[in-house]
């Protein structure tokens, strides 16, 4: 009797294993089959000006800065864990941080595209965070600044057809960025070599990460806006 209890334990053991080990290869199969999307084409909205930081600031009816990050951004990180920001009242300086995303457990601090005082948090992007790349120009906008200079707010930035080229030109650049190399190799890259993969930036290894954030999100004062 014990034998056979025995028997039917080691039976059930090696049907569990069988089944968790059936389940996981069908998980991995199935990430196997996951197609790599394109980044999409950057198309900022009129009224809207954009920083090299890709960052973007709208005037809004009360004189405020509405602030969020733009479409090349959204569409490089893919998806957003976390917004931080920092507390109402707070002096805000251009080129100095304004909040922090969190993509993948990792951080990506957002400097500031115009300077003033920290007015607002977007409640949807903090109960969402995800709205921020859905939506980037919309309801995922991420902070509200008040400043005295409007005009100096936004006269470093770009608008219209010259926002339009700055972010096509920047899409060719991450391409280059993300060529498959050494520890990159993982990274998605559409096959045909052109545009990168969307979430293709959250992919990386932490040493590359670093350096996207230093070389795409940093504000270029030598940078002149077109008219």
């Amino acid at each position: 009797m014990v034998a056979l209890l025995v028997i039917l334990t080691i039976v059930v053991a090696l049907a569990v294993d069988s089944l968790v080990l059936h389940r996981q290869a069908r998980t991995v199969a199935a990430e196997a089959l996951q197609p790599i999307v394109a980044m999409k084409l950057p198309q900022p909205p009129q009224g809207v000006f954009l920083d090299t930081a890709h960052t973007w600031l709208r005037i809004t009816s009360d004189g405020r800065l509405r602030v969020g990050i733009d479409d090349f951004l959204a569409e490089a990180v893919g998806q957003i864990d976390k917004v931080d920001v920092p507390a109402q009242g707070a002096s805000i300086e251009r080129g100095q941080p304004l909040f922090t995303l969190t993509v993948k457990g990792r951080k990506l601090v957002i400097p500031s595209p115009a300077s003033g005082t920290f007015m607002s948090a977007n409640a949807k992007t903090q109960s969402d965070p995800n709205a921020v790349v859905r939506d980037p120009y919309g309801a995922g906008w991420v902070a509200s600044i008040w400043t005295r200079d409007h005009h100096a707010a936004i006269t470093p930035l770009r608008i219209g057809a010259a926002a339009t080229h700055f972010l096509r030109e920047e899409l060719h650049r991450l391409a280059d960025f993300m060529v498959p190399s050494g520890s990159m190799a993982s990274v998605p890259v559409m096959a045909d070599g052109g545009l990168p993969g969307k979430g293709s930036a959250a992919s990386l290894d932490d040493k590359a990460w670093d350096a996207f954030s230093r070389q795409f999100v940093v504000i270029h004062e030598e940078t002149t806006p077109e008219a």
